[in-house]
């Protein structure tokens, strides 16, 4: 499931100077205080950008909290993945370490570093950008690797070129003063641009040693984290989502590609106090909320990828899951494209 750390939420939260009780944020994001110390606690990314809506709405048009949060990021805060970014001989290579390791804290986004000739180009592809939280998320995404970079040269490190794909409304006077030049909007990509000599300059922490074994560390938790096995339940979910484009899959079809007979696989259900039909509802209702809120595909496509051969079916259960049509859901989301 998509999803990003705790420390974003956390910190988006602590940003929200104009929100003074922070327990609705909090329960937005089905954090608490406490757990959102551990940035390994993963928030769904739909909870996420509901979150910065909500606070942008407190801020709007002139949007500022965001830039905050991305200034106050430090190395030390993302544990073994910060300080094998710090440690780094160089940015450039420090740049190599996010694009390989971000999984351990975003699971939303993909992260790219190229040479063009005497430029670097670090570019982010998340989401497509379908209302303001996605549009906030993806301009944080990079405004946070130049804290870190910062950080790491010990600099005022400005890229010569910013931006991004989406339009927005509102004050984007944060985001010049913190990338410290003015960002285009209606680009290709989401990215910042830099000279090479920018991102080859030693690192004022860097040191090789160090560096090396923070890399094996990160191996070890990527080892980990791609061989954590989910509750049983949630390993069908997943299953049938992978299945309902094609329709709503046969309890037969999940068994069989769970390696487990017929038989084995209903029992195990049942020791959960679990139906297959609960099951396959939860993986509709699911993916439908994230296609929904986080993409741009039409309602018609998304009555497709959920297994409903109508839409009308769709947009009933929908309705019959969240207390809205998916219409109103997402416009209720969208309210004037990207004004929140």
């Amino acid at each position: 499931m998509a999803a990003i750390s705790s420390i974003y939420a956390r910190k988006q939260i602590a940003n929200a100077v104009r929100l003074s009780d922070k327990a609705p944020l909090y329960d937005m994001v089905d954090l608490t205080p406490e757990t959102a110390q551990d940035p390994s606690v993963m928030v769904p990314f739909p909870l996420y950008l509901d979150l910065l809506e909500t606070i942008a709405e407190s801020e709007w048009p002139d949007l500022q909290f965001h830039m905050k949060t991305c200034a106050s990021m430090r190395c030390d805060e993302f544990g073994v993945f910060g300080l094998a970014f710090k440690t780094a001989p160089t940015i450039q290579q420090g740049f190599q370490r996010i694009s390989q390791y971000i999984r351990l804290h975003n699971r939303v986004s993909d992260f790219y570093a190229e040479q063009r000739g005497d430029q670097y180009v670090w570019s982010v592809k998340g989401p497509p950008v379908t209302r303001l939280g996605a549009a906030l998320s993806h301009e944080a995404a990079l405004a946070t690797t130049l804290t870190l970079c910062r950080e790491a040269t010990g600099t005022a490190l400005t890229p010569k070129h910013v931006q991004f794909v989406h339009e927005r409304e509102g004050s984007i006077e944060a985001l010049v003063a913190h990338f410290g030049c003015e960002p285009q909007f209606g680009a290709e990509t989401d990215a910042m641009i830099f000279d090479m000599a920018q991102v080859t300059q030693a690192s004022a922490l860097g040191d090789v040693a160090i560096w090396e074994y923070m890399t094996q560390q990160l191996d070890q938790a990527l080892e980990q984290l791609d061989g954590e096995v989910l509750p049983f339940e949630a390993q069908v979910i997943e299953e049938i989502a992978k299945l309902l484009s094609g329709g709503v899959p046969h309890l037969s079809e999940v068994s069989s590609l769970m390696g487990l007979g017929e038989r084995t696989f209903q029992r195990r259900l049942s020791e959960r106090g679990k139906t297959f039909q609960a099951l396959v509802d939860q993986a509709r209702h699911q993916l439908a909320q994230q296609l929904v809120a986080a993409s741009s595909y039409s309602l018609v496509e998304i009555a497709f990828l959920t297994g409903f051969s109508e839409q009308s079916a769709f947009s009933r259960a929908f309705k019959r899951w969240s207390g809205q049509s998916p219409k109103a859901y997402r416009l209720s989301l969208q309210d004037g494209a990207l004004r929140p």
